[in-house]
């Protein structure tokens, strides 16, 4: 291959290149090299004049969940990309070989929005954060650790195998269509998404069948297949998966934000090094591949979401298997403690039912607690529900339970912002936010996008209307340069909007240059679901009523 770095076992053979674990020569590090193969053997084949001219900028794409690009290897018999390796499998081999716990999901997601946030700042997109070019590993230190592989990889490749075209943002289907942030948002959802059910959201053998399924999809059903999964991370996923580009996040930030946000309890562990395999260490000898141009892995096949069974057959993994390599190590003596624990438990958990439930046994029970809190009279047990009581309910006794639905002509919301042209100051000397027939915007935080004049963000929600600084009056004020001016006001729950009163400051020489700016209403998760352009400037103020769009 080359006197620097040297193949030592085939890892898999995939549509345009055979992917082997090497070592460089001079340090004994383990990497990870893709050998292209050639035009004639593979209908996706690579650009690897474009590989080089990208190249430079791929490098510089670094971060602890990325596979940095290391060099390329051009050479007359073979073209080559060599990267950092981490041993691990891919995320299709993962769904097939374990049932991911909804704290490692979520910790997943975040290391992934890190990867995609490196890109962003380097205003590089991966293009392509599929499955199987996501990497995930046993950290020693505890959890799992994610790596995101080839990155760019995409864009010196003009066909895309069937499989890839599954994970594909929509509006990339198009002939002259770029990866974007937003794009890559889409793909790495679902990425997620096969993570906790092993399943495509979306499958078919040309684009027209892959947008049909789009169309169809509702993220609902990732409640059917893992209920487990809280329904925070389940809206947040349905947020990347927006068909319309503009309907997601703005950044991989915004998303990461979010994310991290949505997380009312426990602590995600986060390592921050990548597992790495020792210099020198050896797992066997240089395997052939009975057929290098077969496409790996399979394609998924979906679960049937309703019943909740797997069409997907079992595989077993053999010894020198990619899964039977990665799959953590756990003692005898850890085992047998688990088990001791579960059995411990099930015994506590029987006797107490037995003791509730045999004769007199949850009697007895209550009217001793009754006794000890001091009770004057004994607790009555429920009675027992009869076979009418255990009849479906009726509509009456429905609506008595279901939430109040939000009043009509209203629009559920959490967030506020204001967004302006470039050169236009945003001088807020209050905005209402009128729900219930009261003002709730004091009881939000605010922030603006620049600060000038001490003009702070939190003056155009603390209740004064008064816009003339010679009278006392105090407004927001946002630097004259900013490229792109904003106030943003977080409520810290949804409310049901009706309307909302921008007050302007009524100085005579400045209060006409805060016109042309935008309203917005946003839910939780930080998506557009109202707004209202406002051309003229407040004279002092402006009430936009607030109903569905």
């Amino acid at each position: 291959m080359n006197d620097h770095f040297q193949p030592e076992k085939l890892l898999a053979a995939g549509p345009s290149a055979k992917v082997y674990r090497g070592v460089e020569g001079m340090t004994g590090r383990k990497v990870l090299i893709k050998v292209l193969l050639e035009e004639h053997e593979t209908p996706y084949p690579l650009d690897r004049e474009r590989l080089q001219l990208l190249a430079h900028s791929f490098m510089h794409v670094r971060g602890p969940h990325i596979a940095g690009l290391i060099t390329l290897l051009p050479t007359e018999d073979d073209f080559a990309l060599v990267y950092e390796f981490m041993p691990g499998m891919n995320a299709r081999e993962f769904a097939t070989a374990r049932r991911i716990t909804p704290p490692d999901l979520r910790a997943v997601a975040v290391q992934l929005m890190q990867a995609l946030m490196c890109g962003e700042q380097m205003r590089t997109p991966h293009g392509d954060p599929k499955p199987s070019n996501l990497i995930i590993a046993d950290h020693p230190a505890g959890g799992l650790f994610l790596q995101v592989q080839d990155w760019g990889v995409s864009l010196a490749r003009t066909n895309h195998a069937a499989e890839t075209l599954w994970f594909r943002a929509p509006e990339l289907h198009s002939a002259d269509a770029v990866p974007t942030s937003r794009s890559d948002l889409f793909t790495a959802a679902c990425s997620l998404f096969v993570l906790a059910t092993n399943m495509a959201p979306a499958q078919g053998d040309s684009v027209e069948q892959i947008l049909s399924e789009w169309r169809t999809f509702d993220i609902a059903a990732l409640r059917q297949v893992r209920p487990d999964i809280d329904s925070p991370f389940i809206d947040w996923l349905g947020w990347l998966l927006k068909l319309d580009p503009a309907q997601r996040p703005q950044s991989a930030a915004q998303a990461l934000d979010a994310l991290m946000h949505s997380m009312h309890t426990g602590i995600i562990h986060m390592p921050q090094q990548a597992p790495v395999m020792p210099a020198g260490f050896q797992t066997g000898q240089l395997i052939p591949a009975a057929n290098p141009n077969a496409p790996r892995p399979k394609p998924i096949t979906p679960k049937n979401a309703a019943s909740g069974t797997e069409s997907t057959p079992k595989t077993t993994a053999t010894k020198n298997s990619p899964a039977a390599l990665t799959q953590p190590g756990r003692s005898k003596g850890r085992l047998a403690l688990i088990w001791g624990i579960n059995l411990t438990a099930l015994a506590i958990a029987g006797i107490a039912i037995y003791a509730f439930t045999a004769e007199g046994g949850w009697k007895n029970a209550l009217h001793s607690l009754g006794e000890k809190v001091g009770l004057s009279e004994p607790v009555q047990p429920a009675p027992i529900a009869t076979a009418a009581d255990k009849a479906p309910p009726t509509a009456t006794t429905d609506a008595a339970a279901a939430p109040a639905a939000p009043p009509p002509n209203t629009v559920m919301a959490r967030h506020v912002r204001i967004d302006a042209p470039k050169g236009i100051i945003l001088n807020l000397a209050e905005v209402e936010i009128i729900s219930g027939g009261k003002n709730v915007g004091p009881l939000g935080k605010a922030r603006q996008s620049s600060t000038e004049w001490d003009g702070k963000a939190e003056f155009a929600n603390d209740g004064d209307t008064n816009g003339d600084e010679t009278k006392g009056g105090k407004f927001s004020h946002t630097n004259a340069k900013d490229k792109n001016p904003r106030w943003e006001l977080d409520l810290g729950e949804e409310y049901p909007i009706e309307a909302i009163v921008i007050w302007n400051r009524t100085d005579e020489k400045f209060r006409d240059r805060m016109k042309g700016f935008t309203v917005k209403l946003r839910s939780k998760h930080q998506s557009d679901i109202w707004q209202q352009k406002v051309d003229a400037a407040p004279m002092p103020s402006t009430r936009l009523e607030v109903h569905p769009q």
